[in-house]
């Protein structure tokens, strides 16, 4: 069967109530009808107990028990509207006899169309032979019969359902037949009895039962479709999610989680918004794993966020799991850590506070053991004056740090600093800044090993900085022949006491240092408080932009520090050891809307080798558009885990190829020595207005402990306005 709608020209009188010479009013009630007086008024809105009748020519026959209305009939009860060219109704039997054009107009959007009908006076019964229904997200129902029954209930035999475009000589992509089917408008549900899904006309799929939403109805519970899968990893596997709308501010999926080879389990996750905050609760257990130790696996990802008020806000990310390799072997997200943060912040126009909390659990390459440390709590606090009369403005930062480990060195630092700033611009258009500030902390830890010394140290120490700097920056612009430039050489000279780095410090927040161009003009280039730069050094580059007036930019800084002595606080291989440090830079290239490229560089201050390089470009529209990455970083090798070379490339490409196919492809490699391809993404999808069709091909060659390398294909099926179906297979490659 092809569905097929009359067009929808004639609702559109219906929405409004106009006179006309010859128009008639009636009153039509579930027993009685009447004419209205020809005054000129505007007839009364129809009620729940009444029906208001407008056509263009209105007849009663002697006995006064037959109505006729002929011409552009129109039929209101409530919130219903009946279209025809002709309505018969008899008064005794309180049947109305609809024929020509015939549409209801349900109050949710929906529209019914008929070339004849049978209802009651009140429209809440009817009969006929033939209805089409284009529902309001533009889908359809047609049927051979149809009845309609109390309670806005609506039965439909031998019928179809589609959501795609239907055309009279061909059948649509999809659609269900179904030997009953219950449109029930008050409950916003569809109900199949005995259904077939054909695709191109060809029967695929049979369900005795088979319910969803329409398409105004909010959340419904019930059973979603499943996920289907194979692998090395899993064995078969199959996920059953089942949706439970709680409230309109809460719901829950349940999804059985089974494998042949990984055990049994489940999936939940729980949402629900407040008032001034959100909550999402997801985590899975699974037990009975033969490959693994522990009897029950499993994982939390969660979050809430609470607005107290204007200025307090609170909230939690909870990431945990049971194991190091559970996430990547049943195919959730596996981040390399685990961070679990509960925090509480406070803002103002010039201040900010905030507490935290923060547990980690690393997912690759295990520490020792229980080295892993808990903080708590975590202090931070802010305040910015308001600026004087010259301009200058006052900074207070204080920090508070609570850091155990079951094993290792414990730490408790206070640390505040108090700085003034002044920013100044002279008449040549120069710009001044300076800074000046002093700085304290005070530290309790125990159990901190001391090299030089070859033993730990438990006790309290601290250190007392005092610290200046004044940067000058140069503008200089012009704009010739469309093209505007701007040339800008930039100095920041800066001075703070040598040696305030004892052993007697812990490096807790201060191990990733990566001199680059981001921080290249700043006081302190470490990422935390534990650890200082000294000395007095003088940071400076130049920087370049050029615009086009019709489109297109470029700008390139190139930058380096020179220090009036060596620190040995930084590593051989950070770039800041010696008197002068490695030369960084960027340049940023967008020559139109097209194009977008950027390459960072740090280079040897000898030999001009390059220690770091980050090269991406993006370019193409949407028929088909490329990009590719290049990674190369010399590492300090100071992190454990972290290797001391990392090459790495990543390209992608996406293509939309016509209307409704598109292509993604992307791929990822380690250049290093002993490297290979590390993975390879293919996907190739099909849309249309009623269906996506998904086909996606990944070939991971990561081994980790019990996560097995190898490829993974995902085919999925998306009906719109119903649901979508995954299949998973994995075909595992044993290196």
């Amino acid at each position: 069967m092809t569905i097929l709608l009359p067009s929808l020209r004639r609702l559109r009188g219906a929405l409004h109530v106009v006179t006309a010479m010859g128009l008639a009013f009636g009153l039509l009630s579930a027993r009685n009808l009447r004419a209205a007086e020809l005054d000129g008024a505007e007839p009364s809105a129809a009620s729940e107990d009444s029906t208001l009748l407008l056509a263009d020519e209105l007849v009663t026959d002697e006995t006064g028990n037959i109505v006729t209305a002929t011409g552009a009939v129109e039929i209101q009860r409530g919130n219903l509207l009946m279209l025809a060219d002709k309505i018969v109704y008899d008064r005794r039997g309180d049947v109305a006899t609809a024929t020509g054009h015939v549409a209801i107009l349900e109050s949710n959007g929906s529209v019914f169309f008929f070339e004849s009908i049978q209802v009651t006076g009140d429209l809440k019964e009817g009969l006929a032979q033939e209805v089409r229904v284009l529902l309001s997200d533009k889908s359809r129902l047609a049927s051979r019969a149809f009845r309609r029954i109390p309670g806005g209930v609506n039965e439909l035999y031998s019928a179809v359902y589609t959501a795609c475009d239907s055309c009279a000589d061909e059948n649509p992509l999809w659609q269900l037949k179904a030997g009953r089917v219950q449109y029930d408008a008050d409950a916003e549900m569809v109900y199949y009895r005995n259904a077939w899904l054909e695709f191109g006309g060809i029967p695929v799929f049979y369900t005795p039962y088979l319910a969803h939403p329409d398409p105004t109805a909010g959340p419904k519970s019930g059973l979603l479709l499943p996920t289907i899968g194979a692998g090395r990893n899993l064995g078969l596997s199959y996920q059953q999610p089942y949706y439970i709308h709680l409230s309109d501010t809460r719901d829950a999926t349940i999804t059985p989680f089974l494998t042949t080879s990984a055990g049994k389990g489940a999936i939940g996750e729980y949402r629900q918004n407040f008032k001034k905050g959100q909550m999402r609760l997801f985590g899975s257990l699974m037990a009975g794993d033969p490959g693994s130790d522990e009897d029950v696996r499993g994982h939390i990802k969660s979050w809430a966020r609470w607005d107290i008020n204007q200025h307090w806000r609170s909230g939690t990310d909870i990431n945990l799991a049971t194991d190091r390799t559970y996430l990547r072997r049943y195919g959730f997200d596996a981040p390399t850590w685990l961070t679990t943060n509960v925090f509480a912040e406070r803002f103002s126009q010039s201040t900010y506070f905030s507490a935290n909390t923060y547990y980690f659990q690393r997912q690759r390459i295990p520490l020792t053991n229980n080295s892993v440390p808990l903080v708590t709590p975590l202090l931070t606090y802010n305040y910015t004056s308001t600026p004087d009369s010259w301009g200058g403005y006052w900074t207070v930062d204080g920090n508070g740090l609570v850091l155990v480990r079951e094993r290792g060195t414990d730490t408790s630092r206070l640390s505040s600093r108090v700085g003034w700033n002044l920013p100044y611009t002279s008449p040549l258009g120069d710009v001044y800044t300076f800074r000046a500030g002093v700085r304290g902390d005070g530290y309790y830890v125990r159990d901190q090993f001391r090299p030089t010394t070859n033993d730990s140290f438990t006790g309290t120490t601290g250190r007392m900085i005092p610290e200046a700097s004044l940067e000058w920056r140069m503008p200089f612009i012009s704009n010739e022949y469309g093209f505007q430039q701007m040339f800008e050489p930039i100095v920041l000279a800066a001075v703070s006491p040598i040696g305030v780095n004892p052993e007697k410090i812990p490096n807790e927040d201060s191990l990733d240092l990566e001199f680059d161009d981001t921080n290249l003009f700043s006081m302190q280039r470490f990422a935390g408080l534990d650890r200082v730069e000294t000395g007095a050094r003088v940071n400076y580059g130049l920087k370049w932009s050029g615009f086009r007036q019709n489109g297109g930019s470029m700008s390139v800084l190139l930058g380096q520090v020179y220090r009036f002595h060596d620190d040995a606080i930084f590593s051989q291989l950070s770039g800041l050891r010696g008197h002068f440090s490695d030369i960084v830079g960027r340049v940023d290239f967008t020559p139109n809307p097209y194009v977008d490229m950027q390459y960072r560089f740090r280079l040897d201050k000898n030999s001009l080798v390059s220690r770091r390089s980050e090269v991406s470009l993006a370019t193409g529209t949407d028929p088909f558009r490329i990009g590719g990455t290049y990674v190369f970083v010399t590492s300090d090798g100071t992190l454990p885990g972290i290797p001391n070379n990392t090459e790495e490339l990543y390209l992608s490409a996406s293509s939309k190829l016509n209307r409704n196919w598109s292509l993604v492809v992307g791929h990822r490699h380690n250049l290093s020595a002993g490297g290979g391809p590390i993975r390879t993404d293919v996907g190739i999808t099909y849309e249309d207005e009623c269906f996506i069709l998904g086909f996606d091909i990944a070939n991971d060659r990561t081994q980790d402990r019990d996560f097995k390398r190898g490829v993974a294909v995902m085919f999925r099926i998306n009906l719109k306005t119903i649901g979508d179906l995954r299949f998973n297979t994995e075909v595992n490659s044993p290196r």
